[in-house]
């Protein structure tokens, strides 16, 4: 009797709304029990051992890509048919396991209507309860849920359901994933006072997705514990006998939640413009370069892997720029260490040539149609007027500065360093043919204003005079360049490249004696700084773009030299790519969707400045390649982790798909390139922009939706109309990067974050490395020269639609 006095006192002092809603006092130790994904275990161990305790539940089924035919893992339709005849309730997940906070609202009934449609089929009563997949909510999908009738939606959170408090389409529940079994009858136990305690179970165990099973005897001990303390366990749909859900949708306010189950607000819808007949100048491949500090991972296994993953990036031309070519050492590699011993001297001080590893490194990229960046450095230990100490053991933690040794000084003798650049020219024409050589960029050192030079700004110039003219003696028609400098924004490096700049021009060439120094393209860097504050990431795209205009700045300045190349030798978010998220957690966007969206947004305004300083961008070197044999997911910069392609990577890949002319944007657009520059991106809306291009039959566009803050929000609604298409029909392929697509960092994580993954494991695992599509490619009609899509686009997501015909 007294649980129902009890309830029978919370109905009497209850608010006279909340007196609607309970249509009968909730007794204490009433659960629901909620089983996700239709996993086959549901059917041959979950269900026979629910009737044994006569236990209510609720099935929320969906047909899980990409194997749901693998009835190892999933239950058939007819095992499905069979729960709903021994009287558990088969509830709705979605068609196909599909995140409501990534679709419109259109998609949103087609993926109900699936499940709806299938139960039909089967004679299975019409679902009227839902579960949110991966417990994402959305506005549109609560709308839709009420417009079908359906009666109530589970969600996350880790709570108990307060039915006066909580919106019944957003009904927190707890997991019973994993082993911590104290956990689980703790939150059982929560089942008092008018909350009902409503458990999401998953496979048991779960053959699919091992990460989310919950063990079998854990499991049975859970229902025991049910069984012998009495307790009511029903189906979600059942929570009608006590819970008036009409009444509750009028009197209680939704309060969208994250997966943590906290409020979030709804975002401001964008609408955003594309004018195909408006270009602004051709596409330029400036996405195409890439570099790293350890060129010994070039030829090990996942460095080839790779490097022909980017070489398929684009039609354009992929270069690789990478540290330590002329390093001495034993060819082994370490974070922020290689070397090829290329140079060596004999015990009469005679030079000594060894190309074996140099052309190991350039045979890889040849090979594959890369085209090597080649950075001309470090200093031969031979030749080093400082040689020891010369190898550092650099770690993350480290003082960055350890790592400036023997390797970074001036040359005892530059006529010797001269001839080891002449011939190594020479040998790479012998190897390679003039033609492919002669495609090449060549450059001096790494930011020479810094400690990777040792030595004066003098100095530095005379080895570059010294050093053009090896390579111009060995091949006139050689690409030469630099400085490589860091970013001009600082006032110092700012100053190296304007005095490089005006050595080139008009300086007394300590190799030649003439005027001047060859030049062919000019290098300088830029870096962003993010934070952690708050337990999270800030992001400062804004301190990588003002190096970037900075640069940009100094160059027109020159009239001689505005019409040169201009390549970002290093163009990243922050400065130390072997410095990883456990010392440096700063640098923990690297492997998630921030990342992505970040280089989606900054790329585009790269291009933005060079239009508004009117110079010659042809490149910007992504600092990212991959650290051979570390541990998964570990936070370097790089773009692969032990062979599986990063979500950073499939940006890139868009990037490959985009070609011809670029084309007018407009909107209301939050942010233009110079506010982001400026401000960076902090205010209260998301940067949510597009670049897009036409080239013959085909458009692109480029939608992000990024924010400097890693913080949870809603996907925002965004309105794309794209004018200057051809009347008839298009074929529309939207691909995207977000929590859901291309992203093997979430399906890592999903898994459990594995030390070491499973065979099975890893080929799920370098499927979600590549680019995927949002939605199958379909046929749009378009009249009038134009076509109005609406999208869901989430926070660090990225889209690409291309329009064909």
């Amino acid at each position: 009797m007294k649980p129902l006095l009890i309830g029978l006192l919370l109905l009497l002092w209850a608010p006279a709304g909340f007196t609607q809603i309970i249509r009968q006092p909730i007794p204490d130790k009433l659960v629901v029990l909620t089983f996700d994904d239709a996993v086959s275990t549901h059917a041959t161990f979950v269900a026979p051992l629910l009737k044994n305790y006569e236990f209510g539940a609720t099935f929320f089924v969906c047909e899980f890509p990409p194997d749901f035919d693998d009835k190892q893992k999933y239950m058939s339709w007819e095992q499905i048919r069979a729960l709903h005849q021994m009287g558990f309730e088969v509830g709705n997940h979605t068609g196909m396991h599909t995140h409501v906070n990534e679709i419109d609202k259109e998609h949103i009934v087609r993926e109900l209507e699936y499940i709806e449609d299938r139960c039909s089929q089967y004679d299975i009563s019409l679902p009227r309860t839902f579960a949110y997949p991966a417990y994402d909510t959305s506005p549109e999908a609560l709308e839709v849920l009420q417009q079908k009738g359906y009666l109530f939606a589970r969600v996350g959170g880790a709570r108990p359901y307060d039915p006066q408090m909580d919106h019944p389409y957003l009904i927190p529940s707890y997991s019973t994933t994993g082993d911590d079994s104290e956990r689980v009858l703790k939150a059982i136990q929560e089942a008092k006072d008018g909350k009902i305690v409503v458990l999401t179970v998953h496979g048991v165990p779960d053959y699919a997705h091992d990460w989310v099973s919950t063990p079998p005897e854990l499991f049975e001990k859970y229902l025991q514990y049910l069984h012998d303390n009495q307790y009511t366990v029903i189906a979600l749909k059942d929570l009608e006998r006590y819970i008036d859900p009409a009444m509750a949708m009028e009197k209680i306010t939704p309060q969208l939640v994250k997966r943590d189950g906290q409020a979030i607000e709804i975002p401001t819808p964008v609408n955003i413009e594309v004018n195909l007949s408006q270009k602004k100048g051709p596409l330029e491949p400036i996405y195409t370069w890439f570099g790293h500090d350890e060129p010994n991972y070039t030829y090990m296994k996942d460095g080839r892997k790779l490097l022909s993953e980017l070489a398929d990036l684009s039609p354009a031309p992929v270069y690789v720029r990478t540290h330590n070519l002329l390093t001495s050492g034993d060819g082994r590699p370490a974070l922020k260490w290689g070397s090829t011993n290329a140079y060596t001297e004999d015990e009469n001080g005679q030079p000594v040539y060894n190309w074996a590893l140099i052309d190991r490194i350039f045979d890889t990229y040849v090979e594959r149609g890369l085209k090597p960046l080649v950075e001309i450095g470090f200093m031969p230990e031979a030749l080093s007027v400082n040689p020891e100490p010369y190898r550092h053991n650099w770690q993350p933690g480290n003082p960055y500065g350890n790592i400036y040794t023997g390797w970074a000084y001036p040359p005892k003798d530059y006529e010797k360093w001269a001839e080891l650049v002449y011939q190594w020219v020479v040998h790479s024409i012998g190897r390679y043919g003039r033609e492919e050589v002669e495609s090449w960029c060549w450059e001096l050192w790494n930011e020479p204003n810094i400690g990777y030079w040792q030595g004066t700004t003098e100095e530095y110039l005379k080895l570059y005079d010294y050093t053009a003219d090896a390579v111009k003696r060995a091949l006139p028609t050689a690409t030469m360049g630099g400085p490589h400098t860091t970013g001009p924004s600082w006032d110092k490096a700012a100053e190296f490249l304007t005095t490089f700049l005006e050595h080139c021009l008009k300086g007394k060439n300590y190799a030649t004696g003439k005027t001047g120094s060859p030049l062919d393209f000019i290098a300088f860097h830029a870096k962003g700084a993010p934070k952690f504050i708050d337990n999270r990431v800030q992001m400062n795209m804004g301190a990588q773009l003002r190096d970037i205009s900075s640069g940009f700045e100094i160059v027109a300045s020159f009239p001689e030299f505005k019409h040169l190349p201009i390549i970002i030798g290093e163009s990243d978010p922050e400065g130390c790519a072997a410095c990883s998220m456990d010392i440096y957690p700063q640098n923990s966007y690297r492997n998630g969707t921030m990342y992505s969206s970040y280089t989606a947004a900054s790329f585009a305004r790269k291009i933005a400045l060079a239009d508004h300083f009117g110079v010659n961008f042809k490149g910007a070197v992504t600092w990212a390649f991959e650290f051979e044999d570390q541990p998964w997911f570990h936070g370097f910069r790089d773009l692969a982790t032990n062979g599986v392609d990063k979500p950073v990577l499939n940006v890139f890949r868009m990037f490959g798909l985009m070609q011809g002319e670029r084309v007018e944007v407009s909107g209301d657009l939050a942010y233009d390139f110079q506010l982001a520059r400026d401000s960076s991106v902090r205010g209260v809306l998301p940067d949510i922009n597009a670049l897009a291009s036409v080239e013959g039959q085909a458009a692109t566009v480029m939608i992000w939706n990024y924010h400097d803050d890693d913080l949870p929000a809603l996907a925002s609604p965004v309105s794309l109309k794209v004018l200057g298409l051809p009347e008839g029909r298009v074929l529309l392929q939207h691909y995207r990067v977000d929590q859901g697509h291309s992203n093997s960092y979430a399906v890592w994580k999903k898994m459990g974050s594995p030390s070491f993954p499973t065979s099975r494991q890893y080929a799920e695992l370098e499927k979600a490395g590549q680019l995927a599509l949002a939605a199958a490619p379909e046929w749009i009609d378009v009249k009038n020269g134009k076509t109005v899509l609406s999208l869901k686009l989430p926070r660090q997501g990225v889209s690409l639609l291309k329009f064909s015909w």
